[in-house]
């Protein structure tokens, strides 16, 4: 093989891995909809690997003061505002903080990801919460009531990790 091959060989690998790629990229890069929000399914592979990027998070941030003292999750995010609002501000909070995205990457987790879980979690913990209190009595079937069950299924394990990354 000459010179002139083993450069086009190794071109052809560099633009078939960047085109193998690129959906990944892209689909990381859209911007939050409605409807892939409230059609998100609360699952345990995922949960494992937001839980263990959640820790990480909450570990990089109690060693930086300027993360300590502006925390990922606040109150804003997890319980009010407007769904898409509060998705884009932690997802781009995620991407723009170096020591998140290391926790991200660590635990095998995007951003986008673990932004749908966080949000889906929420919800469906606090509609759990209705529940409990008797305030809603039947969850309709679907994903909102696929979710709720999730989480009264996982509610202890939920809980520590509330309680662990301050949410409480």
């Amino acid at each position: 093989m000459n010179f002139r091959s083993t450069c086009r060989a190794g071109l052809a690998a560099v633009v078939g891995f960047s085109l193998a790629i690129l959906p990944a990229f892209v689909a990381a890069q859209q911007p939050f909809v409605q409807r892939e929000l409230a059609a998100y399914r609360l699952t345990e592979p995922v949960y494992l690997r937001f839980a263990h990027a959640a820790r990480l998070i909450t570990a990089a941030s109690r060693k930086d003061p300027r993360l300590e003292q502006a925390p990922l999750f606040t109150k804003q995010i997890a319980v009010s505002g407007d769904i898409l609002e509060m998705a884009a501000l932690l997802n781009a909070r995620l991407d723009e903080e170096p020591a998140f995205r290391s926790a991200l990457f660590a635990a095998e987790i995007d951003a986008h990801e673990f932004t749908t879980f966080a949000l889906a979690l929420f919800a469906a913990r606090l509609a759990q919460g209705f529940v409990k209190a008797g305030l809603i009595y039947v969850m309709p079937d679907g994903v909102p009531g696929g979710n709720v069950a999730f989480v009264e299924a996982h509610q202890v394990e939920i809980g520590a990790l509330f309680t662990e990354i301050g949410i409480e």
